[in-house]
């Protein structure tokens, strides 16, 4: 008997040993899918800040009107600006960056109940997790699109986080395959990737339907026939419109020389009107930069430094055109326009400085150009072009040649290049 007791805690033992000894390999396997965890909520945490980024900027953009300049604004092929500004930056009247932030919060939000759910709970908690990634790296994907194709631009934030994306499906994909496996299910089935395909591709169609349905006219789309029928009104009041040949020489102008439609603006850098002319003058030249050329000239309502208004209606305008003359010297002309049109409630001389100052010009520099009659005098000079004009507000437009008192609505600019590049 007691040989067979001991005989019996012997094979107990044993067992023991044996359960002991295959303890590592489900040890391995909880590390891994604790590794994966680890590394997904990295990846979510960095994409969140990537769209928190983003977000700032649009916000930015909206609030001057066009006029901030982001970190990332490299170039006009190298430009989130360009790309956040679009039509596309926005999905049912919300940016995309506020979008992207919310299905982030809901993929944190199903990694933290999957690893409170155990058994099948689990499995539907990734299997859900997996769906929302693939769906983030599908509508990524039509976004990168939209970038090169549509918006001909390239957003360095948003390939930040095309390939965070990439990474967060992949991760999940690991992860649910890992959770189904444990409850003997198969991950990739035909019908699975079927349901995930025909999915994504109606839910994009969808977005690409009410996005592109939303796009305003482009003048590249339309014919001088097609401007006639849709504003008759407008195509016969633009043509009768005399054409003047005696036009001011152009010292500030964005866009080719040669473009087939030059729009010469007097403006006044503290007019409310000029600045939502800006705004949609800022996007005509973005979106047509080799179609279209703006030149811009001094007009300020302001007696002071012209003479050809007669009262002091806008006091800060006058210092604000010298200052941006000042900018001009150093180079940064259009670049302390957009500030000036981005900020009107903050025009006087120690703002103006400080704008010039945040555009790398020397303030020593500035504010000696800022009391230099010179300065002045190109001022002055824009205002008598505009006199001989016959220019008495502001904004006025002159469109080859066509005088146009007050902006245009935006779809009219887009008339405009229909009407001047077949001519």
């Amino acid at each position: 008997m007691a040989h067979k007791r001991a005989t019996q805690q012997q094979n107990s033992g044993r067992r023991r040993g044996e359960t002991v000894a295959s303890e590592p390999r489900p040890r391995g396997a909880s590390a891994r899918r604790e590794g994966l965890e680890r590394a997904l909520w990295i990846v979510l945490a960095l994409s969140a800040a990537i769209a928190v980024a983003q977000f700032y900027v649009h916000a930015q953009l909206v609030a001057t009107h066009g006029a901030y300049t982001s970190f990332c604004n490299v170039s006009s092929t190298v430009n989130c600006d360009a790309v956040l500004m679009s039509t596309y930056g926005t999905l049912f009247g919300v940016p995309v960056s506020v979008w992207a932030l919310l299905s982030y919060a809901a993929l944190a939000a199903l990694l933290y109940r999957r690893r409170g759910a155990v058994g099948a709970a689990r499995s539907q908690a990734s299997s859900a997790l997996l769906a929302l990634a693939l769906w983030n790296a599908g509508f990524s994907l039509y976004l990168a699109g939209l970038s090169l194709f549509a918006i001909g631009a390239v957003c360095l934030l948003c390939s930040g986080t095309y390939l965070l994306v990439v990474i967060t499906a992949v991760l999940a994909w690991r992860i649910a395959a890992t959770d189904l496996a444990a409850s003997g299910e198969q991950l990739l089935t035909s019908q699975r990737a079927l349901v995930a395909a025909v999915g994504i591709a109606i839910g994009l169609a969808g977005i690409a339907a009410v996005q592109f349905a939303a796009r305003p006219i482009s003048g590249l789309n339309l014919t001088a026939e097609d401007v006639q029928k849709r504003d008759p009104e407008f195509y016969e009041w633009y043509r009768s419109r005399p054409v003047s040949t005696d036009l001011p020489a152009a010292v500030h102008s964005r866009g080719p020389a040669d473009a087939p439609l030059t729009i010469i603006e007097f403006s006044d850098f503290e007019c409310p009107a000029c600045a939502m002319a800006f705004r949609d003058l800022h996007d005509l030249v973005r979106e047509h930069p080799d179609l279209v050329r703006l030149v811009f000239h001094h007009f300020p309502l302001d007696s002071e430094c012209n003479p050809h208004v007669p009262m002091r209606m806008h006091k800060s305008a006058c210092l604000a055109a010298i200052g941006s003359e000042c900018a001009a010297r150093a180079g940064k002309f259009w670049e302390f326009h957009d500030l000036l049109f981005g900020a009107q409630d903050k025009l006087g001389r120690d703002e103006l400085i400080a704008k010039a100052e945040g555009l790398g010009i020397a303030k020593d520099t500035f504010v000696t150009c800022l009391d230099d009659p010179s300065a002045r005098t190109n001022v002055l000079s824009d205002t008598g072009a505009g006199a001989k004009l016959g220019i008495k507000s502001t904004p006025t437009l002159v469109i080859n040649g066509r005088t146009v008192e007050g902006a245009l609505e935006r779809s009219r600019y887009e008339y405009l290049i229909a009407l001047e590049r077949r001519s």
